[in-house]
């Protein structure tokens, strides 16, 4: 495995969906001291989706092996993942909301970032090579 070989917004979509495998063990909700773990509810959802993330981006990046596999069905994949794991995010923040999360929030929405980043440079990297 060569991480070197990752672009930059593959690197940011692997760094997120670490960060949303980590979340889902912390707490989502406390309140008066006490608190609940992700996974006690739609944390094992982000979990499952950030897994599932990094195998797509494992099969379909360079980092496996030299040549690239991935294309706009992976890339669009990793679109609609980062999506479901920021609206998770955002459906379940409310006044007692924890750590977790909040980093399940923000690394979906990084995630989704690195995503479409990745698509437009790749559709863009198509573009320029069909000009010449």
């Amino acid at each position: 495995m060569n991480l070197t070989r990752l672009t930059t917004p593959q690197r940011i979509s692997l760094g997120s969906m670490i960060v949303v495998m980590i979340a889902a063990f912390l707490p989502w909700v406390s309140l008066f001291g006490i608190s609940a773990r992700g996974t006690d509810g739609d944390g094992v959802i982000t979990l499952v989706l950030a897994l599932v993330g990094l195998g797509v981006l494992a099969v379909t990046s360079r980092a496996f092996r030299p040549e690239k596999v991935a294309g706009k069905p992976s890339q669009i994949t990793l679109i609609v993942l980062a999506a479901l794991v920021a609206l998770v995010g955002i459906f379940d923040m409310n006044g007692a909301a924890a750590i977790g999360l909040y980093l399940t929030l923000f690394a979906g929405l990084a995630w989704l970032v690195g995503a479409i980043w990745q698509l437009a440079a790749g559709s863009r990297t198509v573009s320029v090579n069909a000009d010449h």
